[in-house]
């Protein structure tokens, strides 16, 4: 293999250079050859894979960890999945009357102004509100949800040019 590749012309004139060049020469020229084949095994080879190793060897003891604490509180984990799928709010929205009077006094202690509501059959209604911070409403819809069970049916967020606003248009239902 070697000596086809000493047959081909460029390799052949580099190695007549090379003949021609001092002793000491060829002798800081082979270092240098040396010095950069190490550096290229280390920084192109070694190094990349001995950081993912230590990033897969991390992530393993992480899922352990998860997988350990998850194992020591299974029953506090299935008895809050259970719990969770039955509701209990402070006060119980039976009809639409009560949906839209709780929906517009949270909107305003959540600071929101609803700039229009409307009913959608009988346990909903749909709400619009114009530029307003979207964490004020991200904020509010998790309170309607964990305080009364309201949830969104159907969202429409327009961006407006501020950044963080928009234009909010949500279907709420029991």
């Amino acid at each position: 293999m070697f000596a086809k590749l000493k047959e081909h012309p460029a390799v052949g004139k580099l190695i007549a250079q090379y003949d021609h060049l001092p002793k000491r020469d060829q002798q800081a020229l082979a270092v240098l050859v040396v010095a950069i084949v190490l550096a290229v095994l280390y920084f192109g080879i070694w190094r990349p894979a001995a950081g993912f190793h230590e990033r897969a060897e991390s992530s393993r003891e992480n899922a352990e960890a998860l997988l350990d604490w998850m194992s020591a509180n299974r029953p506090a984990i299935q008895s809050l999945a259970q719990s969770g799928n039955q509701r209990t709010t402070s006060s119980q929205i039976s009809d639409g009357r009560a949906l839209m009077s709780t929906v517009t006094r949270s909107a305003g202690e959540s600071g929101l102004s609803l700039n229009r509501f409307e009913p959608s059959g009988e346990k909903a209604i749909r709400v619009w509100l114009e530029n307003v911070p979207f964490q004020s409403i991200a904020a509010w819809i998790e309170r309607l949800d964990e305080e009364f069970g309201i949830v969104v049916d159907q969202a429409s967020f327009d961006r407006q040019d501020n950044p963080g606003i928009v234009s909010v248009r949500l279907t709420l239902s029991i």
